[in-house]
Order: C-alpha cells, then structure tokens, then sequence
C-alpha cells in the first residue's frame, strides 16, 4: 500500500487504527485512488482515514482539506466501510466529550450529501 511496514507496530492488536499518521492522509488517499487497490487495502486505507481524520480534527479543531473528498469516497464505497462510519458517528455513551471528534463531521457530510441528491 505504499506505507513502509518498518515504521509500523504490526504487533498492536489494533493496529489497523494505532499505525496510521495523520501527516500521511494525502498519501493514503492517493494509494485507495490507484485502480489496483483491493478491497481489503480499502477497508484498511478507510480506518487509516477516519482515525486521521479524527487525529486532525482534535489537534486543530477544524476539518483537514482533503476530508472531504475522503468521506465521499468512503461513502461511494459503503459496502466496505459502513461498519467503520457507523462507530465514529456512535453515541451511546450519554458523556458527549467521549464521542469520536470526527463525528460531527461525518453527520454534516452526509446530511449536505442528502441535501445535494
């Protein structure tokens, strides 16, 4: 995919969320754009994604330029990702600080989304 394994922890048993850099989102992004990317490239590239996208969201509290061209993307794609979206935009924790930064994001996406069909 484009991402040097030596500057991974494949040992983490979440690593699909803890190895990914928001500083790499561009890159990211170019490797699910390549026609060749599989499916299960895809479903990793897509929690790259949102645990990035939410990384940049709680250090800058604003949405990063690419975000949304990325949440379009996953949303085309939905098969793959929908489980992904559906946990960062989970509230069943009554404690509103405990929700994923990015989920405001993704709600406004998609209700904008909805507005555009």
């Amino acid at each position: 995919m484009g991402v040097g394994p030596a500057s991974r922890d494949l040992n983490c048993q979440d690593y699909e969320y803890t190895t990914c850099r928001m500083e790499e989102l561009e890159q990211y992004f170019q490797n699910y754009s390549k026609s060749d990317t599989t499916v299960q490239e895809k479903r990793v590239l897509g929690c790259y994604f949102m645990e990035g996208l939410n990384d940049f969201v709680s250090a800058h509290n604003i949405k990063h330029p690419l975000q949304d061209q990325i949440l379009e993307i996953l949303h085309k794609d939905l098969d793959i990702h929908q489980a992904e979206l559906d946990y960062r935009v989970e509230t069943d924790d009554p404690v509103e600080e405990h929700w994923w930064p990015i989920r405001k994001y993704v709600l406004k996406w998609r209700m904008n989304a909805k507005n555009v069909r």
